[in-house]
């Protein structure tokens, strides 16, 4: 198995016991982080872009990491599958980002509610990878 996959699983099954033992603002950002992760994994496999090749692009483009792999993956779902899926998937990611950005940087408390939404929504988009991608 690739590594990023397996970092992949270890993170969504991170959050899950995070969740379980009440550490709800770190399992948002493993939640995040399984999806992320996901998304370099596919851009590999299913378009045949390295990570060194993703690396480089990346570092060409004017866009950070997260962003460029985001719009990567949106841009795909668009050609392959259709544009409602491609807008279904970018708003669910920036909602996931954005409840991981608070969960790590605003000085803010993160609960169960927001830590399960995370957490589920994270499935959700895994869910809809590896059916459009067959990852």
């Amino acid at each position: 198995m690739s590594k990023i996959k397996q970092k992949s699983e270890f993170n969504l099954a991170a959050a899950k016991l995070l969740i379980e033992n009440n550490y709800y603002a770190p399992s948002v950002h493993c939640s995040y982080y399984s999806c992320f992760q996901l998304l370099k994994y596919t851009i590999k496999n299913f378009c045949g872009l390295d990570y060194d090749m993703q690396s480089k692009n990346i570092s060409s483009s004017k866009l950070h990491t997260h962003q460029y792999i985001i719009n990567y993956i949106t841009g795909k779902l668009k050609e392959k599958v259709n544009f409602q899926e491609s807008r279904n998937f970018k708003l669910k990611i920036k909602d996931l980002k954005q409840f991981r950005l608070e969960s790590d940087y605003e000085n803010i408390e993160i609960g169960f509610e927001k830590s399960n939404k995370a957490y589920r929504i994270a499935n959700e988009i895994r869910d809809e990878i590896n059916r459009d991608f067959r990852v």
